[in-house]
């Protein structure tokens, strides 16, 4: 019988075994891609990709299923990546650069404020802040290396994200930070609209907008005369002018995305209104002349609008208002939740707005032109007034 048992226990081992490594060889590739967008480089990459190989020879549980396995592969190795950022701060303390939290702001003072507010948060908070923005986790990954769900790995970034505003708010004499993502309309007009208000813009690139949130206080999409790809909502393009850039737009989409996530106050004006609907699943007129959507010239400087009773909008404008368009696309199928405040004569849609969030308005005219300042005013003055208050309220 012992002879019986001792082999039952070898073939048991042997089984155990070549189950780990099939499930290994299988997930290696994923392996690789998240330890590689942990620490940064393929050669430590691989390194921990083999130590985690090795540990789970060694230690891996002996009546996991496969999915168990794979989920226990993933643990390991996320907890190898973290014990090895950690050691590169014992030895570097810029490492997963708390230095580059003053953004890409060219001021020195501001870059200080960003440091110290950091360096108030409590160390977990600077490393889920850390491991987010710099490292480039996913807050499913995040979850895993924290062994909590993806939800509770997702508050947790915004009770950090809110933390380090609100800390960063505190050292800042002036005024409420707006990020302002780049469209191809000039800056200055919409610095000089901001700024009227009280606020202060910075202008930003999709690429670097997931972390610059995380001390923003506003953001505003602006304007281009560059159309919207139409796959971004999924339709072939009929109407293109020639200049569309369907990889920008997707960097586009996914940075409002993460800023609607975020739940900062968002204002998008013409192009960044109709990203806003699309990033909630709406979609877009290709040309409003072309396919019938309205009879009204949309290029040719200041008309009127009416607002929608008790909205948003209303509280802003009043019941009507001057506002200055120019395009040739508009809001078609609204995207989830996005609400109508404001229609032009002929129907086509002039605002709108997001009522589950704390304040998304979005934009089809140009409040940053002097020929409505009054109007433009009011919205900035919303704007940086909503940008004032605390962030530390989680995301929807």
């Amino acid at each position: 019988m012992s002879g019986s048992g001792a082999l039952a226990r070898l073939n048991r081992y042997v089984a155990h075994m070549t189950q780990i490594e099939v499930i290994f060889h299988e997930q290696r590739g994923p392996l690789m891609a998240r330890l590689q967008r942990i620490v940064g480089d393929r050669e430590t990459a691989a390194d921990l990709c083999q130590e985690t190989f090795v540990r789970a020879w060694r230690k891996a549980p002996a009546d996991a299923t496969p999915e168990q396995h794979r989920g226990w592969l993933h643990r390991t190795a996320s907890n190898l990546a973290l014990d090895e950022l950690r050691r590169r701060r014992l030895r570097h303390p810029a490492v997963l650069d708390e230095e580059r939290w003053g953004g890409s702001h060219p001021e020195p003072v501001e870059r200080l404020h960003a440091r110290e507010a950091m360096a108030s948060l409590t160390p977990h908070e600077r490393m889920v802040l850390l491991l987010r923005f710099e490292a480039g986790l996913s807050h499913r990954e995040l979850g895993a290396l924290l062994d909590v769900t993806e939800e509770a790995a997702r508050k947790r970034v915004e009770r950090a994200r809110g933390a380090f505003a609100e800390a960063l708010r505190g050292r800042r004499a002036d005024g409420p930070l707006v990020l302002f993502l780049r469209g191809k309309h000039d800056d200055e007009a919409f610095r000089a609209w901001i700024e009227a208000a009280g606020g202060r813009m910075r202008s930003i690139d999709h690429d670097s907008l997931d972390r610059e949130l995380a001390g923003a206080d506003a953001l505003l999409l602006g304007a281009s005369f560059r159309d919207i790809h139409p796959a971004l909502y999924g339709e072939e393009l009929r109407f293109g002018a020639g200049d569309e850039d369907l990889a920008a737009d997707q960097r586009d989409l996914r940075a409002v995305r993460a800023a609607l996530a975020a739940d900062v106050p968002i204002v998008g004006v013409c192009r960044g209104h109709q990203m806003l609907n699309i990033a909630l699943g709406g979609s877009l007129w290709q040309d409003i002349a072309s396919e019938g959507a309205g009879g009204a010239d949309h290029v040719s400087g200041a008309h009127p609008i009416d607002t929608g009773e008790n909205s948003l909008s209303r509280t802003i404008l009043g019941r009507r208002t001057e506002v200055v368009s120019e395009h040739h696309q508009g809001v078609r199928r609204l995207g989830r939740g996005v609400r109508v405040t404001s229609l032009s004569g002929d129907g086509i849609v002039e605002m709108v707005e997001v009522p589950s969030k704390r304040f998304v308005l979005g934009l089809q005219w140009h409040p940053e032109h002097t020929d409505v300042a009054e109007a433009g005013g009011r919205v900035a003055a919303a704007l940086v007034s909503a940008a004032r208050t605390s962030p530390t309220r989680l995301a929807a």
